[in-house]
């Protein structure tokens, strides 16, 4: 791929919207017998859940409050380099039906990515700025966007580094499969929004998530790609679209990230918008799903 042809796919991901990964369906069985067959325990362990921590109770202190997302400054990258292990890729991908869909991943140390993969579900990859992924036999063309660190404290970050691996591979241990909005699942599945989401926020119950509370959608009860970018960069969905611009015009961002960042916080209130879903259960924790946005931008 050339130097200009790469430039032309981001430039296509930002103006024309790239389509994102599929419905994600919900593993409510596969769960349940997650914890009834002690998971919930193993899930507590690996993932660093304070819940598994063990001594008596104490009362707890006053926790020191983390920096307002909404001032704190935003540290992007164009790849990987030491140091910066969690941080979130964003990728546009391109299978065989040759529709572009961004494809979100973790970073780990060594120049890794971890991410749930159409046709290959929750694996580790080498990073890839722009070439080819073949998952089942089949190619995916892949190309790089932009990384974004995903807390704004180094406390948040310093406990996600200690856990990062242990994490993830619970979800490799698991062979948790990529979920499709065309092939619903009954098994423990996640999109590769839902892996994010799980391993960054993960929650008591096994294969849940535990989001913050000042994350919010555009939409009521759904969660968007979209919507996690916007909350990475500190803007507010519900904000007054002014302040939403200012927030956005005061960041120290490349060109293409502020560029996806206006088309967001711009795009009509009314306009149909289906991107990497999450709708909660009533239950309690919501399982992450996916959908394809509308074939209403060019196929590169």
């Amino acid at each position: 791929m050339t130097p200009a042809t790469g430039a032309a796919r981001r430039r296509s991901a930002g103006t024309h919207q790239a389509s994102f990964c599929r419905r994600a369906a919900a593993a409510v069985l596969a769960l349940a017998a997650l914890a009834l067959a002690g998971g919930a325990d193993a899930y507590k362990s690996a993932t660093g859940s304070a819940a598994s921590a063990p001594g008596p109770k104490r009362a707890a202190a006053a926790p020191r409050a983390a920096p307002s997302r909404m001032n704190a400054p935003v540290v992007s990258v164009n790849g990987t380099a030491p140091g910066q292990a969690g941080f979130v890729h964003y990728f546009v991908i391109t299978g065989p039906d040759g529709e572009p869909e961004t494809q979100v991943g973790l970073e780990l140390p060594g120049d890794r990515v971890a991410w749930s993969f159409p046709n290959m579900g929750v694996t580790v990859s080498p990073f890839i700025a722009s070439g080819h992924v073949i998952a089942n036999g089949e190619p995916y063309e892949v190309e790089h966007l932009y990384g974004i660190r995903p807390f704004p404290d180094e406390a948040s970050m310093s406990l996600l580094r200690r856990h990062l691996e242990t994490r993830v591979s619970w979800w490799v241990g698991q062979k948790a499969p990529y979920c499709d909005e065309e092939n619903p699942s009954h098994e423990l599945c996640v999109s590769c929004l839902g892996f994010v989401l799980r391993v960054l926020y993960p929650a008591e119950t096994p294969g849940s998530h535990a989001l913050p509370s000042d994350f919010r959608g555009a939409r009521n009860n759904v969660y968007t790609t979209e919507d996690f970018l916007m909350y990475l960069a500190g803007v507010r969905v519900n904000a007054p679209r002014q302040s939403r611009l200012k927030r956005i015009k005061a960041l120290k961002v490349p060109p293409h990230l502020r560029q996806e960042l206006v088309r967001i916080a711009t795009a009509p209130a009314a306009k149909p918008i289906r991107t990497a879903s999450a709708r909660p259960r009533a239950n309690a924790r919501p399982p992450l799903q996916s959908q394809k946005r509308p074939a209403s931008r060019p196929r590169s």
